[in-house]
Order: structure tokens, then sequence, then C-alpha cells
């Protein structure tokens, strides 16, 4: 079984033995993965325990699964308006895999110490940092500036003959008239921030935090191209013309096709999921992928093809958190940007990696308790900047 299956297979299992019962054959799969390994016995054995199953049950009843499932949705382009039923039926599962979440965290992390999870050093306050959301400013060609919060869904901007039509969470383009001038907008995220933008040939961008993108109102007859910093996910628009993205000083060509860019701190990661792209470098250098590939342009223009980790990469428009032999560092790295926080780090750096997942909508303090879980680091929260001993 692979590890990101744990939560939601096993964790299912094991909410189900306790509360209801198992069918004979969902005994049977849990009796196949007790029997693969003591420390899936001790987890199983210590859920047995009252006192212990309560405690992670208030700690996870706090989290708004009805917010978290909004959130996904949306992002993910579900109609949430569809009947109860369906949504009633994923809640409750989902509800059955957040409660037992820190059964999830142990088995993603399997090198946890044994001592019990390391609590705040001082309680959050009250106004502590919260997850981020729909959050960005969009800078028009004239230099105006819009803040898109939580634009109401009847707001109309017009900009290079082009309607832009205001959605909670997202913008959309129409295509500008031929005998209009092109003008560019960018549309920025900041740290604890993401919008999903549609462009004017109807290509999708989901924007992550810390990221920016400039682009046409309309596109020209020649090509489409945008430029990105940052992080975005793109489902582009099948058409004849080319899709350039602009990132990093590398360009990425499609015609039509599904694919995640992440460029921070200089180091750029494609993933395609769908189609072909192409990475194109100074000097004429090209190299093609295939879905499931990523490519990994490193600093001085190294370029490494290799198999990628679907899941992984798109976590963050899944409203996930997924590492999987992840580093401290960035991890680390992956909260501050999204719940706009500074860290300090304090004693020496755990150098093993780290696997396992978490949802974006969990408040900060839960992220660091599990984080003192996994690591035995103790956390501190002043303001908006967060101590982290390890």
């Amino acid at each position: 079984m692979e590890q990101q299956q744990l939560p939601y297979n096993i964790a299912e299992l094991i909410f189900k033995h306790f509360r209801e019962g198992l069918h004979p054959d969902e005994q049977a799969r849990l009796n196949t993965w007790l029997a693969a390994d003591a420390k899936n016995r001790a987890l199983f054995e210590s859920f047995s325990n009252p006192a212990i199953l309560e405690k992670e049950m208030a700690f996870f009843d706090r989290l708004d699964m009805a917010a978290d499932w909004e959130a996904v949705a949306v992002r993910a382009g579900y109609d949430t308006s569809r009947s109860a039923r369906p949504r009633r039926r994923l809640l409750y599962w989902s509800a059955a895999a957040s409660i037992l979440l820190a059964a999830g965290t142990f088995l993603l992390w399997p090198n946890r110490p044994a001592t019990a999870p390391a609590q705040l050093a001082s309680a959050a306050p009250a106004a502590s940092p919260q997850p981020g959301g729909n959050k960005a400013m969009l800078q028009l060609s004239n230099g105006q500036t819009v803040s898109l919060g939580q634009l109401a869904g009847d707001t109309v901007l017009s900009e290079g003959g082009s309607r832009i039509s205001g959605q909670s969470g997202q913008l959309v383009y129409d295509e500008a008239a031929a005998s209009e001038a092109v003008t560019y907008n960018t549309l920025t995220t900041p740290r604890g921030g993401q919008f999903r933008l549609t462009l004017a040939d109807g290509t999708q961008v989901w924007l992550n935090a810390s990221s920016s993108i400039r682009f046409p109102t309309r596109f020209t007859a020649k090509d489409r191209t945008v430029e990105l910093t940052g992080e975005g996910y793109f489902e582009v628009a099948k058409d004849h013309k080319p899709f350039y993205v602009s990132i990093n000083g590398m360009k990425v060509v499609v015609l039509g096709t599904r694919f995640n860019v992440m460029g921070y701190n200089g180091i750029t990661r494609t993933t395609l999921t769908e189609g072909a792209v192409k990475i194109q470098l100074a000097g004429d250098r090209s190299w093609n992928l295939k879905p499931g590939q990523q490519a990994l342009v490193a600093t001085g223009n190294d370029v490494t093809i290799m198999p990628a980790d679907i899941d992984k990469a798109l976590a963050w428009k899944n409203g996930l958190f997924y590492f999987k032999d992840d580093a401290m560092a960035d991890i680390i790295a992956q909260l501050a940007r999204w719940y706009d926080v500074e860290v300090s780090v304090k004693g020496p750096m755990p150098t093993r990696l780290f696997s396992g997942n978490i949802r974006r909508q969990a408040s900060l303090a839960q992220v660091l308790d599990m984080l003192g879980y996994v690591s035995g680091a103790k956390s501190a929260v002043e303001g908006r900047t967060v101590t982290i001993q390890f």
C-alpha cells in the first residue's frame, strides 16, 4: 500500500471498527495491515484507549469541515451547489480521516519520537495567524491596483477592451476585440494568499501564495505568452497558437495541456499531468516532457528529468500540505508562505527527511502541534513571528 493512501483507507477502517464494526472483508484488510508491522499494531492499540481517542477527536473537532470542503471544492472547480447527499457522505468520511489524521501522521512519519507531542511553549493568542485564503492584487495597465480579497460576484471591470468579471476567489477575462490595443495586467498573491484566473483564451490558472502572473488582456495571432513568478497550475485551452510560460529565465512551451510550475528561490520544477510540454532554455537547449514527468532546473541551468509525484506537485491546489522525503527547511518555508509568518529556528535543524500531509485549512497552532509530534520541536507564536526550537 502506498504511503499517501494510509490516511484514507486505513483511517476509514479504524474509524469504522470503533464506531460501528467492520464487514468480514474489511476486517481482513485491517488484519493484513496490523500483521504487516508492529508499529501498526501499537498505533491501533493506542486508539483503543478511550482517553487517547477522545483527545484526538477533540483536537480535530475544532476544524471546520464544511469550510474546508468549500475551499477545496471551489479551487478544484467543483459545483458546490449540487445535491447535499454526496457531499454529506464526503464530509462523513473526511471527518473520519480527520479524526485519525494524527494517526495518519504517525504512519507517514514512521521515525517520530516516542514521546508525547510537544506543546506550544505559549498558548496561541486569539488573533494568531490563520490559514491563507483567496487574496490577491490586480494591477491594471494604467498602474491602478484593485484588491481582490472577497470580490463580489457581480463585480465587472473593463481593461483594454476586455470585460473582467469577478467571482469569489477568481477572475474571468472575456476576449477583447481584435481592434483593441493589447494591454497587460499583473495578478499578484501575497504570502497567505491564492487566486484563480481565467485568461481571455479560456486557459485557467491557479496561483499559489507569494506568486504573480503578468498576462495580456487578449492574445495576438502569433502566440500566447505569460510571465510567472512563484507557483502556478495551468490548464491550457487548446489552440493552434503555442502557449508560453516564462519563469526564471526559461520557458515552458505548450499547445494544450495541464501542468504545474514552481519557481521559488531560483529552482524551477515543471510537472506535467496531461499533454506535452517543452522546457526551453537559452542557447536553443530544450527538453520534452511526457505526462507523469518533472523537469528540475537548478541554479546554473542544470536540468534533471525525473518521474513526478503528481499528488505532491498538485497538493497545494487541492488544499493540502503534502510532504514526501522533504527537508525540514523546505517544510518550514511552505508554512511561512501560507500562514504569512516569519520563522525563527533555534537549535540544529533535523537532518532526516519527513513525509506526511495535513490540510491547508488547519490552524497554525494545529500544524505546529503536528510538527511537534513528528520532530520533537517546541514552538511559540508571538504576533506574526514563530519560534521553533529543535
